[in-house]
């Protein structure tokens, strides 16, 4: 008996999950396309990205670290350290602020006490 080494099947049988077990939905798909593309901003959408480095102050880097460890414990998943980076960003962006004339890291630091009183603000009148 002679051994046909251009078998194109398995020993085993074909491959139950060549196939694949589940149908992908399209209605769920052009739903959540529908609900992505009415947003104003492109909140932690996922596109094109770059590789940054980035240094942060230890305690704030301790915070973040902790904030992740408490979710993966409390949900059983982590969000990525990036994630949350870029959700600061976007929230940052979407303050009423032209952060384009900030020139120097003491009008940052004023920029930033200004808005802090003013959502504290918001805060109390709404108490």
């Amino acid at each position: 008996m002679a051994v046909n080494k251009n078998k194109s099947r398995s020993v085993l049988g074909a491959n139950p999950l060549a196939k694949g077990v589940f149908n992908k939905t399209e209605v769920e798909t052009q739903a959540s396309e529908e609900i992505i593309n009415n947003l104003d901003s492109r909140f932690l959408i996922k596109g094109d990205r770059e590789a940054v480095n980035l240094r942060l102050p230890i305690e704030l880097n301790d915070w973040l670290n902790d904030l992740l460890k408490k979710g993966k414990r409390k949900h059983g998943a982590k969000v990525p350290k990036e994630v949350w980076v870029q959700a600061a960003l976007e929230l940052f962006k979407a303050m009423p602020v032209n952060w384009e004339e900030i020139d120097s890291e003491e009008n940052l630091q004023s920029a930033l006490l200004n808005l802090e009183t003013r959502i504290k603000n918001l805060e109390n009148i709404s108490a």
